[in-house]
């Protein structure tokens, strides 16, 4: 069941007009998205939302200097493809590293809040119900994870189980180099027992057939969906359209200073809002 309750959308839109600290520009499609993920529990939306606003002002590595027309992000739109498909009832969302010449670690993260924030404003038809992550990790070398803050990106991947409005049943990793479990050790620790439940690792992009119809799969995993290539251009374009936006460093962030009750700022990030309600099959 995909549908929010109208007046859960007021409730929630109200709440975020009454706390002078949080943003007041998040599109309905926005909150409908969180208060899916929360199951429609207003305080669990309410946790979720706090979480998303003020884990991004403690980020400015990867929230600040967005622009889109950028030669950096530029750059990394040029060697990254993000893309996301209809699978029946479900979402696949898609992330992979095209190249890695010109890699810069923090610039692939930025580009990638950007195209997340472009799935946040993303309407369908209707909600899915769970959603399917796919990480293609082929290029991905031992050099370049040197070049990567490891620490930093634990940091970021909890903030998106804790605050991302997702109902996460599957995670694939695919085209895994032999030395995967060394990348995987790195932050294996830091990830929730339900999150390592459901990831699956893969040699090569065929594993993915036995979990999730080819129909849905874009057409360089064999799949009959549109090109991940040519769909990640496309969103790359109505980022670009929307650059003045993304410009905004203080988008859709919280601002401590102007809480009212200064106790109530310390949000609890502990796998608050959508990742405490998952769903796992």
């Amino acid at each position: 069941m995909t549908h929010v309750d109208e007046k859960d959308v007021i409730a929630i839109k109200d709440w975020l007009a009454k706390d002078p600290s949080l943003p007041k520009n998040f599109e309905d499609i926005m909150i409908k998205k969180f208060l899916y993920s929360c199951n429609s529990s207003l305080e669990r939306t309410k946790k979720c939302i706090l979480s998303f606003c003020t884990n991004r002002t403690t980020m400015p590595e990867v929230y600040t200097n967005r622009d889109p027309l950028s030669p950096k992000i530029q750059t990394a739109f040029n060697i990254t493809s993000v893309a996301t498909y209809v699978a029946g009832k479900d979402e696949i969302l898609i992330h992979r590293l095209e190249k890695t010449e010109n890699f810069d670690f923090y610039d692939c993260v930025k580009s990638f809040t950007l195209q997340s924030d472009q799935w946040m404003l993303l309407e369908r038809d209707s909600l899915p119900e769970n959603h399917i992550v796919i990480l293609d990790i082929k290029e991905f070398t031992l050099m370049l994870i040197a070049k990567s803050n490891v620490f930093f990106f634990q940091k970021f991947i909890l903030y998106l189980l804790d605050a991302m409005p997702v109902h996460l049943t599957q995670v694939h990793v695919v085209n895994c180099p032999s030395f995967y479990e060394y990348m995987y050790g790195l932050i294996k620790g830091a990830l929730p027992q339900n999150i390592r439940d459901i990831i699956h690792f893969h040699t090569d992009h065929m594993g993915l057939h036995q979990h999730i119809d080819k129909k849905y799969l874009p057409i360089e995993y064999d799949g009959e969906a549109e090109s991940l290539v040519e769909q990640s251009q496309f969103w790359i374009k109505e980022i670009y359209e929307k650059r003045t936006f993304y410009m905004n460093d203080d988008l859709w962030k919280a601002d401590v200073n102007k809480k009212v009750n200064k106790k109530a700022a310390a949000v609890d990030t502990t796998m608050s809002g959508s990742f405490r309600t998952l769903a796992i099959d």
